[in-house]
């Protein structure tokens, strides 16, 4: 285990029902505050109106339109909205994608320029407003990190940005508000949140304590997936927090790592932004498990047996495979619409090259991953 600083500044209220006491906990951030959602779950489900009733004499400003795989002209639209309106504070209520739009708002409210330049580096930032997240769907993470994703249609690239301006200052966790979620988001969710658990364990160093983290997270994941789609909703709270654990310091500290599949999935959903991230990743999850088994099977057999109590990893795969076939969570590429594989593969070399070099991956083991996701 490799030397860390640990840092985890978001205060977390994780209680069934702590929605309803939302507007205690926001109101000392101040007086006028910007919402950002998506486009319908929040409002359909009558979320906005229960939030402005708990912040009276309170200024609630309101954007709503966030798209999954949030997009440049659409954050640009909110951080307008955020410069005009000059708020306390910014809350986001929604998925992975309304929390990483609302992280970009709530710093460019207090910088110059465009989203991209601070995605591509060109610029960083150097202060934010107060965030606060509600989130509604388990599986980003977002709501406890300081990651954000963010897509540009022009160029067809979805970048992730890591900056300390990014950290939420409060995340208010209620699993009751995920369970009315639709089952494929949930299934997009389950994926996401197994998929970031398992980045650090195949690129980083070895770390025991962490790597036995990652596999009791996984494995608790599956089943309380299992228990979910058997209709037992209560089950949703374990996803909601092994969402926020899966990204977080406590599983990182200490082994590092690359976001190497994730990487590649960015790709994938920056030319093809229909593609839900969830439902990119379970159609690259499995192949890219075949492909960097080659390169480091210790670690995937390591995995594999703590998950299937199978030892070797090309059977453990399987096993994997197997399992979710069986709960309905495999993709392809083409199922998903995904035509031009060598578009994504340029996409996914120029952008997560030292990712997939950090686990010995060339670019012809991209293409393989790629192949093997199509069908």
């Amino acid at each position: 285990m490799r030397d860390f600083e640990f840092r985890f500044p978001t205060r977390i209220v994780f209680k069934k029902g702590v929605f309803k006491k939302a507007g205690e906990l926001i109101s000392p951030f101040g007086e006028k505050f910007l919402l950002i959602t998506g486009q319908r779950f929040a409002q359909e489900h009558g979320l906005v109106d229960a939030l402005k009733e708990q912040l009276p004499g309170k200024r609630l400003i309101h954007f709503k339109g966030i798209t999954p795989n949030p997009k440049v002209p659409e954050v640009e639209n909110a951080v307008s909205l955020a410069r005009e309106e000059k708020p306390d504070a910014v809350i986001a209520l929604g998925g992975g994608s309304v929390m990483d739009a609302a992280k970009y708002v709530a710093a460019m409210a207090l910088s110059e320029g465009s989203p991209w330049e601070y995605a591509t580096g060109e610029r960083k930032f150097r202060a934010s407003l107060p965030l606060i997240t509600i989130p509604t769907v388990p599986a980003s993470g977002s709501e406890a990190d300081p990651y954000a994703v963010i897509s540009n249609p022009e160029t067809k690239e979805k970048r992730g940005l890591y900056s300390p301006y990014f950290w939420p200052r409060l995340a208010l966790w209620d699993p009751i508000l995920t369970h009315s979620l639709p089952v494929k988001i949930i299934k997009d969710g389950v994926v996401d949140i197994i998929s970031h658990a398992l980045e650090g364990y195949i690129s980083g160093e070895e770390a025991v304590l962490q790597n036995g983290f990652t596999e009791v997270i996984i494995k608790q994941v599956m089943e309380a997936w299992e228990r979910v789609s058997s209709g037992y909703r209560e089950a949703m709270e374990i996803l909601c927090w092994a969402s926020t654990l899966a990204i977080s310091p406590f599983l990182s500290a200490g082994r590092g790592g690359h976001f190497v599949l994730h990487g590649i999935e960015h790709a994938l959903s920056g030319v093809y932004d229909f593609i839900s991230h969830g439902s990119g990743l379970a159609a690259l999850l499995i192949p890219y498990l075949e492909v960097v088994g080659e390169k480091r099977p210790e670690r995937v057999s390591s995995l594999t047996k703590a998950l299937f109590d199978v030892y070797h990893w090309e059977t453990g795969i399987s096993e994997w495979r197997e399992w979710m076939e069986k709960q309905g969570l495999m993709q392809t590429l083409k199922g998903l619409g995904a035509k031009d594989l060598s578009l994504v593969e340029e996409k996914a070399w120029e952008t997560s090259r030292d990712r997939l070099e950090s686990v010995d991956l060339t670019r012809e083991d991209l293409r393989k991953i790629l192949e093997k996701a199509y069908d």
